[in-house]
């Protein structure tokens, strides 16, 4: 009697044993790696947030690639621009990009803009990809407002990068190569 109860114990200790061996080798590093991430864009929702044509040209499918390198001296909270795209200037008001998970609120500017673009961040990411859908809201001092949201895919490329130079502020110097948003973008018909 005491064999019978002793063997399905045993089998669901050892059943159970096997799958903690197996999350463990699925589970996500503790944040992004360092390396040059090449990212693509894909806004899946743009209007207007006033009255006014919106001051950021842009439609719904329209695609972008971008290229960002996380030093290895460096977080990713450093590299803000990775989640925003080309022609951004970022910081981070709020990150928490760690165990798997992606989540941030980020303050951005765009040159021919005047005021800023906050941009929420939502996604999950493994050792060598991420996914994120980001929502932006433009905060500028008169019409031109607009809301938009883009789908965002990252992929880490092998290969160490060399990060642009920064200021005194930690902020990448404009026109240095390797750490700003590169990208080419592609519009869909319509």
């Amino acid at each position: 009697m005491r064999i019978l109860t002793i063997v399905p114990i045993c089998l669901v200790v050892a059943a159970c044993s096997g799958g903690d061996e197996a999350n463990n080798q699925a589970a996500a590093p503790e944040t992004l790696a360092a390396g040059t991430w090449q990212t693509s864009f894909e806004v899946t929702q743009f209007r207007s947030a006033d009255t006014g044509t919106p001051a950021l040209k842009a439609k719904v499918g329209d695609k972008e690639q971008g290229s960002t390198c996380i030093a290895a001296s460096r977080s990713v909270e450093a590299t803000p621009e990775l989640f925003a795209g080309t022609g951004y200037s970022c910081t981070y008001q709020t990150s928490y990009i760690k165990q798997g998970m992606i989540n941030g609120n980020i303050q951005c500017t765009r040159p021919e803009l005047k005021g800023t673009i906050n941009m929420s961040v939502s996604g999950t990411y493994t050792a060598d990809s991420f996914e994120a859908e980001v929502d932006s809201n433009s905060y500028l001092p008169g019409p031109g407002n607009f809301r938009m949201t883009r789908k965002v895919k990252g992929k880490l490329t092998p290969g160490a990068c060399q990060p642009a130079a920064t200021d005194a502020e930690g902020n990448a110097s404009a026109g240095a190569a390797g750490n700003a948003s590169v990208g080419a973008k592609e519009s869909k018909g319509g």
